[in-house]
């Protein structure tokens, strides 16, 4: 797929949680371009719940699912017939979001008689950051940190297809911390977003929340005991509700503070164990302004390259799964068709 002056057109789903997304990517001897890049959110139903149901998060994507594939064609300017082959994930997730995405992708595929590339969503997350920089190949080794509501996992990646977990949380994601805090302050979900702007507005020295396994021996995580300390310290000073606006504040900037002070130190533990130079950190706690300040003065003190996905491009998207998708071996519908058939959604898909 990477003969020179071929120019490759990739159309690529993502389905794995609340967020439906289709992209199309174009590779050529220029590098890799996004053509369109289309996502349905659903936060505005899973809101009123405090988090995602995943039956209303698969019903949704098939209303999305038809819509979302028309205007990304649309938008780069395409046909199906110019597309060369498709990218979608089949895992890990919710495995009801996972088949609207996949399902559409495989019909797509054996109609149209091209590959199909099935990509491990945290793996689409791993690359999202070198999207738009095209540093990738130069990049070898790094250190991923992948954070969301999900996932709080440690990589060491040696390239495309050489990559080893090397620390994650063994409880709360960091991104289901923050949720959590924030329902139950009665701000709503999702929380990442929400206590990233009100911590603004806070002393991040006013309160000194536990750090969890900071000093462990290996780079694993927690958060389940960063939480309880915030609850606890929530009802102590009232409860929800009953805490004046700026000692809240105070709280969330103190709670933020600690994730990212875990995040960065396992983080750079991580970089001396295996001696890297480069960091990308990505999923949707990534756009988190204080870890991305933390980070990138980091790299700046100790002479690291740090890269971070674009805000738009930190949650879930299907521009992230089809640039992984052009380094991955496909799978042709006609030559390997059992293999084809077989494929299916596998929501602990382990990467």
């Amino acid at each position: 797929m990477e003969e020179s002056g071929i120019k490759i057109i990739n159309l690529a789903f993502e389905s794995s949680c609340d967020d439906f997304s289709c992209a199309v990517l174009l590779k050529d001897g220029n590098g890799i371009k996004i053509l369109s890049n289309i996502i349905y959110s659903q936060d505005y139903i899973h809101s009123i719940y405090g988090g995602v149901v995943p039956e209303l998060a698969s019903r949704n994507h098939i209303k999305a699912s038809l819509p979302a594939l028309r205007i990304a064609v649309s938008e780069a300017g395409i046909t199906l017939k110019d597309v060369d082959l498709i990218s979608a994930t089949a895992g890990p997730g919710l495995v009801g979001s996972l088949l609207i995405g996949l399902m559409e992708a495989k019909t797509l595929s054996f109609a149209l008689n091209i590959p199909l590339i099935r990509i491990n969503h945290i793996e689409g997350h791993i690359f999202s950051p070198f999207l738009e920089t095209a540093e990738t190949e130069e990049s070898f080794p790094f250190i991923a940190l992948v954070i969301s509501g999900g996932h709080t996992h440690i990589y060491l990646v040696k390239s495309h297809n050489d990559i080893k977990l090397a620390g994650r949380t063994r409880d709360d994601a960091c991104g289901e911390l923050f949720d959590k805090v924030s329902n139950y302050l009665g701000f709503g979900y999702p929380g990442g977003k929400i206590i990233d702007g009100l911590a603004e507005k806070g002393n991040e020295n006013a309160f000194k929340f536990p750090l969890p396994m900071i000093r462990s021996r290996d780079l694993d995580m927690s958060f389940s005991g960063l939480k309880t300390a915030v609850i606890s310290t929530i009802d102590k000073l009232g409860g929800p509700g009953k805490i004046p606006e700026n000692i809240v504040y105070d709280v969330l900037a103190s709670l933020r503070e600690a994730v990212a002070e875990i995040l960065y130190k396992k983080t750079a533990a991580a970089c001396r164990i295996y001696g890297v130079k480069t960091v990308a950190v990505s999923g949707g706690v990534s756009a988190n302004s204080r870890i991305r300040s933390i980070f990138n003065g980091y790299g700046k003190n100790n002479n690291l390259k740090i890269f971070f996905p674009s805000v738009p491009h930190s949650t879930d998207n299907a521009a992230m799964i089809g640039y992984a998708g052009f380094f991955k071996t496909s799978v042709d519908p006609v030559e390997n068709r059992e293999e084809f058939l077989n494929i299916n959604a596998d929501p602990s898909w382990e990467l």
